[in-house]
């Protein structure tokens, strides 16, 4: 992998957990009591020796980097499975490729990417966890693509090309950002990343994580991303594996409405 890449203190191990929709997340996650517990990992990570170790010791699914503005680093993270035209683009960019643990690709980029993008197959990521497997893919070496040249492809406007910009949803830390600066924020920090829900006011850890899938609901209503970012909180529990019950709570927030956020206005 390329040497910018290595050097970063911010690994982590992941946690395969289930999702709402019926797949595999893989969650970041640091012990606590002894276990690998899911963690909020903005700012979080380990130098690559002691996640590796980490990893190796708790049996994780395996690992990943939690990616921030200041380490001038993105990826470029093309779904499976890959089309004539991701494989067009991919042929065009250059940089280190990975296989990622789902069987996509990861191409890593230089560059500062504020706010990530997303596309349909497509996702250029900037700030939040990427899973890493070291598996490269051909010969396309170990130096940094660059990341101009893959936002300048996505965002020309050609036809030959990928698609057209376009509005684009809030990213999973985009929601949390939103969430935390917001009037309820530090209710929603302290429910979200401690896990407290009896201080918090409620009487159950069912009725908690309620009140947590609608605190986000606000700023996205899609299940999956709700799943996904329920994931990471310090609420999680085994119960959450079982049964459907984290889904069948996503879907009771979502049936009992209310206002969203919709870019700078109220729904």
């Amino acid at each position: 992998m390329p040497v910018e890449v290595l050097a970063l203190d911010s690994w982590l191990p992941w946690l395969a957990l289930p999702r709402a929709n019926g797949r595999l997340g893989k969650v970041p996650s640091l012990p606590r009591d002894g276990v690998l517990r899911p963690i909020d990992c903005r700012g979080a990570g380990l130098s690559l020796p002691e996640a590796h170790a980490l990893m190796h010791r708790h049996r994780a699914g395996g690992l990943g980097i939690v990616l921030a503005t200041g380490h001038g680093l993105a990826v470029l993270d093309l779904d499976v499975p890959i089309t004539a035209c991701t494989q067009t683009l991919l042929g065009e960019v250059l940089g280190y490729t990975g296989r990622s643990p789902g069987g996509g690709t990861h191409v890593w980029l230089a560059g500062n990417l504020p706010r990530n993008r997303r596309q349909a197959g497509i996702e250029v990521i900037g700030r939040g966890f990427v899973t890493v497997t070291g598996d490269a893919l051909g010969e396309r070496g170990q130096a940094l693509g660059k990341l101009d040249d893959v936002l300048q492809r996505l965002g020309d406007g050609s036809p030959s090309r990928l698609v057209q910009s376009a509005p684009l949803t809030l990213s999973d830390e985009a929601v949390l950002g939103q969430l935390y600066a917001a009037k309820n924020g530090a209710r929603a920090r302290h429910l979200l990343t401690i896990g407290d829900w009896v201080s918090a006011g409620y009487h159950s850890a069912s009725e908690g994580d309620l009140a947590a899938v609608r605190l986000l609901r606000f700023w996205t209503t899609d299940p999956e991303q709700l799943g996904r970012l329920m994931e990471g909180t310090a609420l999680w529990r085994p119960k959450w594996t079982q049964g459907g019950y984290l889904a069948r709570t996503i879907e009771r927030a979502l049936e009992m409405g209310g206002p969203t956020w919709a870019g700078s206005r109220v729904r």
